[in-house]
């Protein structure tokens, strides 16, 4: 078997990521205020939960690189 090499991503990629995440959750958000439907409600807090977890990791990868 050939080994893998493992490649990590930079902490501005996961910081664009949060970035983006967070502007289709706010876009979700509106969507289930205005037509009050629960699958946007859901799709928007999914979005913000991978929102919240894309910043976590960027934290995370930003102190350990000092």
């Amino acid at each position: 078997m050939e080994q893998q090499e493992k490649r990590n991503a930079s902490p501005l990629w996961y910081r664009n990521s949060a970035i983006i995440f967070f502007a289709i959750a706010a876009v979700l958000l509106w969507a289930a205020i205005t037509k009050h439907d629960w699958v946007y409600w859901a799709f928007a807090g999914i979005t913000f939960l991978n929102a919240i977890m894309t910043t976590l990791k960027f934290l995370t990868i930003r102190e350990t690189g000092r």
